[in-house]
């Protein structure tokens, strides 16, 4: 569990690393001072595990084929994919979660990253796929 007191000033700070979240009724302060999209990316306080994407996909392992893929993170740089059925495993930096994350085709993204990586045959994805 994260420490409320620790995020509330690390929010406070406002090095960017916890963006406070705004009820919708609330307008946002405005940041004169920060361009969206640039500066370094700080590492985030993710916990527990992802099964879908930011679109509510359900991620799909690249290895069997199942909707068994979930994401962990062990700490603030690492994230790892894991599937429950067949027991693929991969790891990978947190920031190429972020890029992968962010955009549409989690699971894909994820199955290219194996390939990849070489943890995957191409042509074993096709038997799955039909």
């Amino acid at each position: 569990m994260v420490d409320k007191q620790k995020v509330k000033e690390r929010i406070d700070r406002g090095d960017g690393s916890v963006v406070p979240h705004h009820l919708s009724g609330e307008t946002p302060p405005v940041d004169a001072g920060r361009v969206h999209g640039e500066g370094k990316m700080i590492p985030h306080d993710r916990e527990g595990r992802v099964e879908a994407s930011i679109y509510a996909e359900k991620l799909v392992c690249p290895q069997c084929g199942k909707t068994t893929l979930h994401a962990e993170f062990p700490d603030h740089y690492e994230a790892w994919t894991k599937c429950s059925n067949c027991g693929f495993f991969m790891g990978m930096s947190n920031e190429e979660w972020h890029r992968m994350e962010s955009s549409r085709n989690l699971s894909e993204k994820i199955r290219r990253m194996a390939i990849k990586k070489e943890l995957l045959d191409p042509q074993r994805w096709k038997e799955h796929k039909g």
